[in-house]
């Protein structure tokens, strides 16, 4: 009798077993295109929505958007910045005053702490901090600021001579918000330097030190800051000539001050092509770019734009290309933070027709070589009326942002303009 209970027993907790895992299995979520703009009712937002940057592990989105029925009380009529809970679905606005005002102008998301409680954002603003010297109301520059999540407190990080505004062109920081790089010019932050290209500056919030990191040999070469790893090792920012040919892409060591220039042949010679849209791993080793050069790696002959993963440790350098269909090459890269993914976007050629059909985005698994569309319509397939620009890649490569005017992403896409999606992979 005790035997066959035991077995009994043992039967129907194999069997809860599998029924467990058959339930687990069919309620895991497949892949889907989530909206960002949308109201609390559900609504579509009714103006312009971008794409989104991500917290570590992907629970949250920061985005700008126009809209104005994202949030009750959105009355000021500019673009502004929010923060999206993707697993509970709630959106919040972020470029607002530590008192909780709104801003009297426009605002443009940059970056997101790891674990979400931080916003980098720029804006034209003048009522979010306190001003010592005032802008004049007719000068529409920007300035780089951080909001805190958690207290509501929201500072200016960019100061220049007086307390100006500096006009700043981009912005971005590490994971734990400890370093912040941004453009800025140098006829605004430094008394002995008359130049107005904008320069790559790096604020290290702990000590308050604020460093420049273009050189002054190239006073005429403008910046261009793309991203700096999670760890806070490196940036990798670009400097091409405003008026000219020149170009360098570059990997500063934040703790050594050094860097290396990334557009070389193997035999370390600079390229004649500007290779630009870095992103970084969250350690700083591998950067992503895309480059039309030709002597970036052997054997490059399809004249086109292609994305180069290279290992700053070893020099090494890997080309990554669609297929042999692609229109307008393959361009504009996101690595994922823990650097086995790569997205981009790619324009395809129709093989029946021979026509060019709009740029999709993709997702490459460089350990494996697949290669995985991530645009994919309602219908399951390439969108074909708009294209679609890549935005970011979560660790993992689970969630990927993307922004379109497309009305094919999601159904009911009725609102005739550009909106931003996660695209939710697994």
């Amino acid at each position: 009798m005790y035997a066959s209970t035991r077995t009994a027993l043992a039967a129907a907790l194999v069997a809860g077993l599998l029924a467990l895992s058959a339930t687990t299995a069919s309620s895991a979520p497949a892949p889907h295109t989530e909206r960002l703009g949308t109201s609390p009712t559900g609504e579509q937002g009714n103006s312009y929505t971008y794409g989104p940057e991500f917290s570590a592990d992907g629970r949250f989105a920061v985005f700008s958007s126009e809209a104005s029925n994202l949030v009750p009380g959105d009355t000021n009529g500019q673009r502004d910045v929010f923060v999206r809970d993707l697993r509970k679905g709630t959106v919040e606005r972020v470029n607002v005053s530590s008192a909780g005002a709104q801003a009297d102008n426009t605002s443009t998301s940059f970056d997101i702490s790891r674990d979400g409680r931080y916003v980098l954002f720029t804006s034209q603003a003048r009522n979010l901090v306190h001003w010592d010297t005032p802008p004049p109301a007719d000068e529409w520059v920007d300035d780089v600021y951080l909001h805190d999540r958690r207290t509501g407190k929201t500072e200016r990080l960019s100061f220049g001579l007086d307390g100006r505004s500096v006009d700043v062109g981009g912005a971005a920081m590490s994971a734990d918000a400890r370093y912040v790089a941004f453009t800025a010019r140098p006829n605004r932050m430094e008394a002995d330097d008359p130049n107005g290209y904008r320069m790559l500056y790096l604020l290290d919030r702990e000590t308050g030190k604020v460093k420049r990191i273009s050189g002054r040999d190239r006073p005429e070469w403008t910046s261009v800051v793309y991203d700096v790893s999670d760890d806070g090792s490196r940036i990798v920012y670009d400097q091409f000539q405003y008026r000219g040919p020149g170009s360098a892409l570059w990997a500063y060591d934040i703790k050594k001050g050094t860097q290396q220039q990334l557009n070389v042949t193997p035999e370390g010679t600079p390229t004649t092509v500007m290779a630009v849209d870095a992103s970084l791993t969250s350690n700083g080793r591998y950067v992503a770019f895309s480059s039309g050069a030709p002597d970036l790696v052997p054997d490059d002959t399809n004249d086109d734009t292609d994305v180069f993963v290279r290992d700053l440790e070893t020099g090494k350098i890997r080309r990554i290309t669609h297929n042999a269909e692609t229109a307008f090459g393959t361009q504009n890269p996101e690595i994922s933070p823990d650097g086995r993914y790569v997205a981009y976007e790619a324009t395809l050629r129709d093989r029946d027709t021979g026509y060019f059909g709009v740029g999709n985005v993709y997702l490459r698994d460089l350990r494996t070589g697949s290669v995985r569309l991530v645009s994919e319509s309602v219908t399951g397939g390439t969108v074909e009326d708009q294209a679609v620009t890549l935005y970011s890649v979560s660790r993992g490569g689970k969630e990927v942002g993307l922004s379109s005017s497309s009305t094919q992403l999601v159904p009911d896409d009725t609102n005739g303009v550009t909106d931003g999606f996660v695209r939710h992979l697994r």
